[in-house]
């Protein structure tokens, strides 16, 4: 009968602890997947804002400050904006991205080239005739691109037809709300002197 009782205690607790180990088998076989999607998804959707914590102000330090825009091309940012409605500070935060306001207009693998990095047959469609190289042809250029692809009723869905990658959408948002920060008083003021409101 000790035998007996030993043996049905000895059944038992195997089953109990091989029980525990099929619950803790199955739990981490849940929790650790369904952990790593959460982190995954946090990660996909702060990748994108990241640029915008910082882009309020200049950046210093060890990060890599945006390119300064030259006056000259944001004047003709602010009068495209007057005529086209799609905003100066996109249109700084494309071409910062493409080719520095100018500094880099090689042409890229893909075969893009000038100061907004325009695709030959793209250009063909929206440059109207003008230099890819001269910034005063491609900003108006890109503004017709922009607003091809509806960039006044989706901003970033027009960023994107710009270049199918969200990282450089992400990337030109961030750089925009930059600009918009460092050069929003100069941009009002030249809009305020091309409207007459600033004598």
């Amino acid at each position: 009968m000790v035998k007996v009782a030993l043996l049905a205690g000895s059944v038992l607790g195997d089953v109990a602890r091989d029980g525990i180990r099929l619950l803790a088998l199955l739990l981490a076989a849940v929790l650790i997947p369904a952990i790593a999607v959460v982190v995954i998804a946090a990660l996909a959707i702060a990748t994108p804002f990241a640029g915008l914590a910082g882009a309020a102000a200049p950046q210093t330090g060890g990060a890599q400050q945006p390119p300064s825009l030259p006056v000259e091309h944001l004047a003709v940012m602010v009068a495209v904006e007057a005529e086209t409605r799609v905003p100066w500070a996109l249109l700084a935060g494309i071409a910062s991205v493409e080719s520095g306001f100018g500094r880099n207009m090689s042409t890229s693998w893909a075969g893009a080239i000038g100061y907004g990095q325009f695709l030959p047959s793209s250009w063909a469609a929206f440059g109207e005739g003008g230099d890819p190289y001269d910034y005063r042809d491609v900003i108006p250029a890109m503004a017709r691109y922009l607003l091809a692809a509806h960039v006044l009723t989706d901003l970033p869905g027009a960023v994107h037809a710009y270049n199918h990658d969200w990282e450089y959408v992400a990337l030109v948002l961030s750089r925009a709300a930059y600009y918009t920060a460092v050069e929003g008083e100069a941009a009002a003021a030249l809009a305020a002197v091309a409207t007459g409101g600033a004598r």
